[in-house]
């Protein structure tokens, strides 16, 4: 009786995964809404961005896209601090993550400027053409964080960006 029970548990346990999993593979696919826009500077190195602030628009990220210019990113904003996991799906070209904490509330209405800092970053995250959604790695702060930037691999030493960087971001 109690192998049945612990069986039809993780029956239901793999089932459940696989439905997460699909939902993410789900939205992922939809067409891509256009972001607002934005700049977040970080010290004197300012970013034109797009701003994904929703749950799809986070999940989706960069997939599908071919690059960023320059001095282009897509800066994440979370309602409160976390350790959300950052993956390389459909990604088509490496980046830097850039790990940042507020330092006034997360929730900033327009017009208004967020400040806060870099805690940490994940240079040079590659590609991950053909892995399977559930063997991606994933990619995590070091701390909690209310905010990411991805930009240009290469970027982050390139500019010099460093821990403990200052980061403005003006709400659009």
């Amino acid at each position: 009786m109690r192998n049945a029970v612990l069986s039809t548990l993780l029956i239901l346990g793999i089932f459940l995964l696989l439905g997460i999993l699909a939902g993410f593979y789900f939205i992922s696919k939809r067409p891509q809404p256009t972001l607002r826009t934005a700049e977040v500077k970080i010290g004197e190195n300012v970013f034109a961005v797009e701003v994904a602030s929703t749950t799809i628009s986070r999940v989706r990220g960069l997939s599908g896209r071919n690059g960023l210019a320059e001095n282009e990113g897509m800066f994440f904003i979370f309602d409160e601090l976390g350790t959300n996991g950052f993956w390389m799906k459909d990604v088509k070209f490496p980046i830097d993550i850039i790990w940042i904490a507020g330092d006034s509330p997360s929730q900033i209405s327009q017009g208004e400027i967020w400040e806060g800092k870099v805690v940490g970053f994940a240079e040079n995250a590659a590609p991950e053409p053909g892995v399977p959604l559930w063997k991606l790695k994933i990619y995590y702060p070091p701390e909690l964080v209310d905010r990411v930037l991805e930009v240009n691999a290469g970027m982050v030493k390139r500019l010099g960006i460093k821990v403990g960087d200052r980061v403005k971001f003006n709400a659009p």
